[in-house]
């Protein structure tokens, strides 16, 4: 008996020890601080200005919350940001024909913090037609209408993960975002229910190196692609890369837009009210992912997982 009691004492006092006095049981100890990129929206007719606070917002990694080291708007100084406009090469001409107008105008509106790169999706990879630039004008003279050949892009996915992990650039990631322009439809798994492995794998490629991904609906070209279903199943796969990443897809039902100066107004809203946090967490690799806000009428919108070195 008084072995047994003495061998309940120790564990109870290394216990005592192993947790001093006054530190959150909750919050992890350890771990590398890592930076997430979240986009607080104001609700519909608020005009007032958004602060986001490191005490205005928690964040759950996988089961535990993640202590918050800080939280920092990315305006002004910090509003320095790598663009990719990725179009899809099999994108029909007359799809793309009228909003590469729009397109163009957009670009050249951008803040002088951004840089921007434009590509094509060919083959399975994205081809650069411009690398970064400050110069807005000139990437926006890159734009050109797509070869409209039925599968020339091989599979938008692929494209996408290739991009990110080539990314033009030698500078740090955290403010990566990339706009495709595609129908979304990835020919080399069809329009299968099942979770399509291509779609899954640039997804994770996108958040391990730091890329949201924005992306608007164009029909393509060819008859492929052309039925409700198929074009219902692209569409959904368009959203999970966009919403998993922390970006936002864009589409009118299964048609071609009369304009896309609406979707391009509410990307740059987006994109002017983006938080970079500062989090720290004991788990590494690709971990599930929480984020909220106790402020009213607001909504943080983040990705569903984070990639912790």
């Amino acid at each position: 008996m008084k072995v047994g009691q003495n061998l309940g004492v120790g564990i109870i006092g290394l216990a005592f020890i192993a947790v001093p006095p006054g530190t959150p049981s909750s919050f992890p100890s350890g771990g590398a601080p890592t930076q997430m990129v979240v986009t607080a929206i104001p609700a519909p007719g608020n005009d007032a200005p958004v602060s986001l606070g490191a005490d205005d917002v928690s964040v759950q990694v996988g089961k535990l919350p993640a202590h918050i080291l800080g939280s920092r708007r990315l305006s002004g100084d910090l509003a320095d940001t790598q663009l990719f406009v990725l179009l899809d090469d099999s994108t029909r001409s007359s799809s793309l024909s009228l909003q590469l107008r729009e397109l163009k105008t957009f670009i050249e509106s951008l803040p002088a913090t951004t840089e921007v790169a434009v590509g094509y999706m060919r083959n399975g990879t994205a081809s650069l037609a411009q690398g970064f630039v400050m110069d807005h004008q000139k990437a926006a003279d890159s734009l050109r209408l797509p070869q409209a050949i039925p599968g020339e892009n091989g599979s938008p996915y692929f494209a996408l993960s290739d991009l990110v992990k080539h990314w033009p650039s030698k500078e740090s990631a955290g403010r990566r975002v990339v706009l495709m322009i595609t129908d979304g439809v990835d020919r080399y798994f069809g329009s299968s229910l099942i979770d399509d492995p291509y779609v899954n794998q640039s997804i994770s490629d996108a958040l391990k190196h730091g890329v949201q991904v924005y992306s608007i609906y164009l029909r393509g070209a060819g008859l492929y692609g052309r039925g409700d279903w198929t074009m219902n199943v692209a569409q959904s796969r368009l959203s999970q890369v966009s919403e998993e990443t922390g970006g936002f897809a864009y589409f009118l039902g299964f048609t071609d837009p009369v304009s896309v100066a609406p979707f391009l107004s509410d990307f740059q809203s987006r994109l002017d009210h983006r938080y970079v946090l500062t989090i720290q967490a004991n788990e590494r690799g690709l971990q599930p992912v929480q984020v909220r806000s106790e402020l009213r009428n607001l909504k943080i919108v983040g990705p569903t997982r984070v990639y912790l070195q």
